[in-house]
């Protein structure tokens, strides 16, 4: 089988959504360097601040993992970043999430959005729950935000 290659030369903005931080380094950094050293504005939408990826209390490790991921967005050259508040580990697939991302997307105005594989296995085991709706609300509220009548406000 032989994949087709990705042309984003066109590409002026990517918007990449993932459920927490550290998410989008795994696979995607490079492809997101070298898009903005050659130009693409790419922005990064955390839909919770990764409060229990330690065995540290929420309240310390949400701050540290933030300030991690504004490290790594100014490494690959993403500016914009934007942590919401939803809960780590209870992510809720539903219209709170899709109506957050919607928003994203009608204020950014992306190009391309790229989410994480919300597939149930992934990686070699279960995909991680946070994971599987954060890129099914992605798709929903990537397709939605271009329906003026859905989100009213």
């Amino acid at each position: 089988m032989t994949l087709e290659t990705l042309d984003w030369n066109e590409w002026q903005r990517v918007l990449v959504v993932v459920a927490h931080p550290d998410d989008a380094e795994y696979g995607l950094s490079a492809a997101v360097s070298q898009w903005t050293r050659n130009g693409v504005e790419v922005s990064y939408l955390l839909l919770t601040s990764g409060e229990a990826g330690m065995q540290r209390p929420p309240e310390e490790v949400g701050p540290i993992r933030a300030q991690e991921q504004r490290e790594a967005c100014e490494t690959v050259g993403v500016a914009d970043l934007s942590i919401l508040n939803h809960p780590d580990g209870n992510l809720v697939y539903g219209l709170d999430l899709w109506r957050d991302i919607a928003q994203k997307v009608r204020e950014f105005r992306p190009d391309v959005v790229i989410t994480a594989n919300y597939d149930l296995e992934a990686y070699g085991g279960l995909n991680q729950a946070d994971h599987r709706a954060a890129g099914l609300a992605a798709i929903d509220g990537a397709r939605d935000a271009s329906n003026r009548w859905i989100f009213r406000e």
